[in-house]
């Protein structure tokens, strides 16, 4: 993660922290799963080689025995911090600031048990507009929409052909950093001015997260833009 990713972190934390008046915000933690997998927007380029869509490009020669294989999507871990401000009985506002892991796996078994995973670990910076369309006694529910960013810590390839021991190789073709839009839905339990909550969100990502390695160049044509695409399923705890 480059610098200027670390100074925009940093800037949005103290923007988090001291957004509008502290009377009406409340605070939570979330905690939970990331299912993520790769989609090829618009028209599939003319194939060559024998691929309709080619990630060589990017994730090396390995990766041809497996890409003509289903997506199975990713499943991994997400922790985050959020807070909600009240615009108006109904509206409110949402920061927040977490890390995922996100990816595509290519792992088959039908001849023989191949492991290909791409896991890309991120700091996401979501903030959300929601409306609340549900309140009773003891609780509330929102929808909610938005945008975020993502900036990479890390990204890997794990590879194990034929049996053999798992092979993890960090990637250099993946951006820095990633954006998109996102939908959700939450509901909350609540006790006093605490309130335990279930989330589902969705999201898309509007950035091809690849670029070709320089040491690659010449070696594979340009392939088509790849976006990263999910849900998040999520617990967490609420307070004002």
């Amino acid at each position: 993660m480059r610098w200027q990713s670390c100074i925009c972190i940093l800037i949005y934390l103290f923007t988090f922290l001291g957004l509008t008046d502290t009377a009406n915000a409340q605070y939570g933690i979330k905690i939970g799963a990331t299912m993520s997998n790769l989609y090829f927007p618009g028209d599939r380029p003319k194939p060559f080689d024998g691929y309709d869509i080619d990630l060589r490009p990017y994730l090396g020669y390995d990766v041809e025995l497996v890409q003509t294989n289903p997506q199975s999507p990713v499943v991994a871990f997400n922790i985050g911090i959020f807070r909600r401000i009240e615009l108006s009985p109904r509206f409110g506002i949402q920061p927040e600031i977490a890390f995922s892991q996100k990816g595509v796996d290519f792992s088959a078994s039908d001849y023989e048990d191949i492991v290909y995973k791409v896991k890309i670990s991120y700091i996401d910076i979501p903030i959300s507009l929601s409306y609340q369309y549900l309140k009773k006694e003891k609780a509330l529910s929102h929808l909610y929409m938005g945008g975020y960013c993502a900036f990479k810590i890390n990204a890997v390839k794990k590879v194990a052909f034929h049996h053999t021991h798992n092979k993890t190789t960090k990637l250099k073709s993946v951006k820095d950093m990633d954006y998109g839009i996102h939908a959700g839905v939450d509901y909350k339990y609540l006790i006093k001015k605490h309130s335990f909550l279930f989330d589902i969100r969705f999201f898309l990502g509007l950035n091809d997260i690849f670029i070709s390695p320089e040491s690659w160049s010449g070696i594979y044509k340009e392939s088509h833009k790849t976006k990263i695409t999910g849900v998040n399923i999520s617990i967490g705890y609420e307070w004002q």
